[in-house]
């Protein structure tokens, strides 16, 4: 995984609205977030335009009704960010899905909290 020094193009708006929703909907989930990655065209800054491609990492430990906890994130960017084109993709460690890894290795970390 890249770190957030290669330069993803978020503003200093999107990048602490981003921060500021995972909180909230980790507050309203009792979740706890490990870290956040932009990944897709945003996470390249050769690149022009493009969504906003979020993953959002839980701890495996602290179980969380992840479709409850993706609704209230997506309404937390909403009010942040205004309408904007945001995919998020959440992982709580226990899907066996190949996206989520996909995305944390041609991501971007944009913060760790391990």
């Amino acid at each position: 995984m890249s770190t957030a020094a290669t330069g993803p193009r978020l503003t200093q708006h999107d990048r602490e609205g981003i921060r500021d929703a995972v909180e909230r909907a980790c507050a309203e989930s009792r979740a706890v977030w490990q870290s956040i990655v932009l990944f897709g065209s945003r996470a390249d800054p050769r690149r022009l335009g493009g969504d906003i491609d979020l993953l959002v990492m839980l701890d495996p430990l602290q179980p969380v009704d992840v479709y409850r906890f993706t609704q209230r994130l997506r309404l937390a960017l909403e009010d942040r960010l205004g309408e904007q084109r945001i995919d998020v993709v959440v992982d709580d460690g226990h899907g066996d899905g190949i996206f989520p890894s996909l995305a944390r290795e041609k991501g971007v970390e944009l913060w760790s909290n391990n």
